[in-house]
């Protein structure tokens, strides 16, 4: 081994790199065995250098940062590749195979974009109540233009995707599949387990809720655990709810309709991509600060925080509009069918 590479020695600081290692090895778990097998120890091995790094500039502060990030990480990930098996085993024809791999793609995205858009809303509020708006316009505009962008995605999912929930509810009932049916049981479990974990940590006060206990381990523990409780519940559901829908036979009609919510939840996220940029710029060039200060979630850097939120949601945005170019490539290849 490098001396570059070699474990810290002594304290609390190894047996904390132990700890998230360790944890870390537990959570590559959820993702499908192939792809454990393929990049497992790679992905560790980048992770554990990472952590060294993170150590040895800022002590165990520094690694405990990496927590949230590398959670999401592996969760999007998971996601991601339980959406490719998921379309594996799609039913019907070629083009129905492709109007559901468009919608289930698409959905996957707009799940991506409320995880991170709800870190943005957590991380950007304490901004949004500062006189900062008011002096500079385009802070108000950017994230009014998020807030919206968010709600019109959400309809657009709702109105393209209920219709295609029912009819496979409608088929598990007549059809009496009970593993469709306990599918679509896994987000309200999800949300309940979800509101739980917050209760607790809300009556408890787990970790304090001042400005001298945010940084302590009690709190990140406490707040990084609903985070990833939240995460861990979204990718889930979205898993389930695309794999119910996948084990059912769905009108062939509802899924060519829903590539026109699509097309709308799909300009809402390039929208939203484009006034977090300017939101970000904005705050860069007006509050500095802020800007490369630690006024993310948890007291994390705000500048990592935007990034990260920046990269999620323009990976999602791009493969959606992939998505919705083949599936309606494949629409217009039948205009028998359209």
């Amino acid at each position: 081994m490098s001396r570059s590479s070699a474990m810290p020695e002594g304290g609390t600081a190894p047996l904390l790199l132990a700890v998230t290692l360790w944890t870390y090895r537990k959570l590559l778990l959820i993702q499908p065995s192939a792809f454990r097998r393929e990049y497992g120890n790679s992905i560790t091995q980048v992770f554990r250098q990472t952590c060294l790094d993170a150590y040895r500039s800022n002590g165990a502060p520094g690694v405990m940062r990496l927590w949230l990030p590398a959670c999401g990480d592996v969760l999007l990930g998971a996601l991601a590749e339980y959406s490719l098996l998921i379309v594996g085993t799609l039913k019907g024809s070629p083009l129905m195979v492709q109007y559901r791999r468009s919608a289930s793609v698409i959905f996957a995205a707009f799940i991506a974009f409320v995880i991170v858009g709800i870190g943005f809303q957590k991380s950007g509020e304490y901004i949004m109540q500062t006189s900062l708006p008011d002096t500079y316009p385009l802070l108000a505009i950017s994230y009014d233009a998020m807030m919206v962008g968010a709600v019109v995605a959400l309809l657009a999912v709702l109105v393209g995707g209920v219709p295609i929930a029912i009819a496979a509810l409608r088929y598990a009932i007549a059809h009496r599949r009970g593993d469709i049916l306990a599918r679509f049981a896994v987000p309200p479990v999800a949300l309940l387990v979800i509101i739980a974990g917050g209760f607790i940590v809300v009556s408890y006060n787990i970790g304090g809720n001042t400005a001298a206990t945010i940084h302590t381990p009690a709190r990140f523990a406490a707040i990084g655990s609903l985070v990833v409780l939240f995460i861990l519940g979204a990718v889930a559901s979205a898993y389930a709810v695309l794999d119910a829908i996948s084990r059912a036979e769905i009108p062939e009609g509802l899924l060519r309709f829903a590539l026109l919510p699509g097309v709308v939840a799909t300009l809402a996220m390039v929208v939203m991509v484009l006034a977090h940029l300017l939101w970000s710029f904005t705050l860069w060039q007006h509050a500095p600060d802020i800007f490369w200060g630690d006024d993310g979630l948890l007291a994390t850097s705000t500048l990592v925080g935007m990034i990260v939120q920046v990269a999620v949601m323009l990976v999602a945005t791009i493969v959606a509009i992939r998505a919705l170019a083949q599936g309606f490539a494949a629409r217009n290849a039948t205009p028998n069918l359209a």
